[in-house]
């Protein structure tokens, strides 16, 4: 004679294959993450004359798929190729943050005070509904120099984001999946 399992048996084992999923930090799956954000982008400090080698701040604000945000990034450029390399940082109006490194193209306009930007970035990190994220993204800039060591510029980034839920959100779904055990075992 085969039994066959009951449904609290299968939702008890449905309920600790997710938990364990969750608390071994396995990644949601990837959502698409978008932004466009106009700011300033400042030449804080020359690192080499010769390259020239600068180091670059930029600020921004705008929206995207998280909503309005801001975005701040650091970078080294060599102005001579063009070539670059930094860190980046998007902050929703909640609070979350979503950190990244990324690698850029600097492409001088036909007028000098005129140049686009091509990049490649990389999700880190965050904090929040971030917390965790991974994935990878690509985007274009554009930006004109107002003086000769700021610039005003505009960025467009797309790409896709995954990220792991946080301890607490993993323990309160825990806590619901066990009360629906619970409550699937009384009918039993």
């Amino acid at each position: 004679m085969t039994t066959r399992p009951s449904f609290p048996n299968t939702l008890a084992q449905l309920g600790v294959a997710s938990l364990l999923t969750l608390g071994g930090g396995a990644a949601l799956a990837a959502t698409p993450f978008t932004a466009v954000v106009e700011g300033q982008s400042t030449i804080v400090e020359v690192l080499d004359p010769n390259g020239p080698v600068v180091r670059v701040e930029t600020s921004a604000s705008g929206s995207g798929t998280p909503g309005a945000l801001s975005y701040f990034s650091g970078d080294v450029l060599n102005l001579a190729d063009g070539q670059g390399t930094g860190t980046n940082r998007f902050v929703t109006d909640a609070g979350d943050e979503l950190f990244g490194s990324f690698s850029v193209q600097f492409i001088p306009g036909a007028d000098p005070s005129l140049f686009n930007l091509v990049g490649e970035m990389v999700f880190t990190g965050g904090t929040g509904s971030y917390q965790g994220a991974t994935g990878r993204g690509s985007f274009l800039g554009s930006g004109q120099f107002i003086s000769s060591s700021v610039a005003l510029t505009q960025f467009s980034f797309e790409g896709n984001v995954s990220a792991v839920p946080e301890p607490a959100s993993a323990a309160l779904m825990g806590l619901g999946l066990a009360g629906c055990l619970a409550a699937a075992r009384r009918r039993a």
